[in-house]
């Protein structure tokens, strides 16, 4: 019975802390006034905070995946300590079942614990740098509808700078957020938002974003935007394709071994009784 109430009681607290975690977290006023500051352009805002106050180990390629996916430091570190301490607890929580059955413990099982709980803490950096590819092939979808939106902002009449913004707050994505941040700094600082893009691009390493900004200035000298926009567009869209048709081959490569096999132990299968029938005379 005592055991039944304990196991209520955790249960109980688990439930507690998933309705707490689902709960919206109000918005820091740092974290927000972070957003309009220059000197921590570099970061979404809420996602550079958390290191910084908590000294958090946090790479800078980690961070831009981070970004990349949309997801908050602190989500991922609570990833990492709930995994981790599963890790440590599940040796034990093995030998406590074999006391509650009755059975006689072993304590090897608890020698495996800090081996455990070292996996566990590392499996969402595994996670997050598996799904940095996946990632990228969306935020190179995500630029290049980037790019269609404001050539289709533009043909408009909306203004360069209107239309990057239009296009910016049409997607709840990443990149689509970030550029949204990045141009609400600039129009209140007041200033053209082309340098602004730039750095997203190289903090994202995404080239393309540097050159739509180099063709954004073009409005600046009197050229026609949305036709010299929708040129680049097509030109990155063409780079875009060649590149998934070399990946495409690279893959149709390596499965071709996979494919053989099943045909060789087929001709094996029918050559396997004449060799045994001559094996035999």
């Amino acid at each position: 019975m005592g055991i039944a109430i304990v196991w209520g009681m955790v249960a109980g607290l688990g439930l507690c802390l998933v309705i707490v975690g689902l709960a919206p977290a109000p918005v820091r006023l740092s974290d927000a006034l972070a957003a309009l500051d220059r000197r921590h352009a570099r970061h979404l805002p809420g996602e550079a905070a958390a290191p910084r106050r908590l000294r958090l180990p946090l790479s800078a390629t980690q961070q831009r995946l981070l970004q990349i996916q949309g997801r908050e430091v602190g989500d991922f570190f609570t990833e990492k300590l709930i995994l981790g301490i599963t890790g440590l607890l599940l040796p034990g929580l093995w030998v406590l079942l074999q006391v509650i059955f009755g059975e006689a413990p072993s304590p090897l099982p608890l020698l495996f614990s800090p081996v455990a709980g070292v996996v566990g803490f590392l499996v969402p950096d595994v996670k997050l740098h598996r799904g940095a590819a996946q990632q990228r092939r969306a935020m190179n979808d995500a630029i290049h509808t980037f790019f269609d939106l404001v050539a289709l902002e533009r043909l408009a009449n909306a203004s360069a700078t209107q239309a990057t913004a239009a296009a910016a707050e049409i997607s709840d994505a990443p990149l689509f957020r970030r550029i949204a941040t990045g141009l609400e700094r600039a129009r209140m600082e007041q200033v053209a938002p082309w340098n602004e893009l730039r750095q997203i691009a190289v903090e994202w390493k995404v080239p393309e974003l540097a050159d739509f900004a180099d063709v954004m200035q073009l409005e600046e000298q009197g050229a026609g935007f949305a036709h010299v926009l929708q040129a680049r567009v097509k030109e990155l869209r063409d780079a875009h394709l060649t590149q998934v048709k070399i990946q495409a081959g690279e893959a149709s490569e390596q499965m071709t071994l996979w494919m053989t096999i099943p045909a060789m132990l087929l001709g094996l299968a029918f050559l396997a009784p004449a060799l045994l029938r001559l094996t035999t005379l």
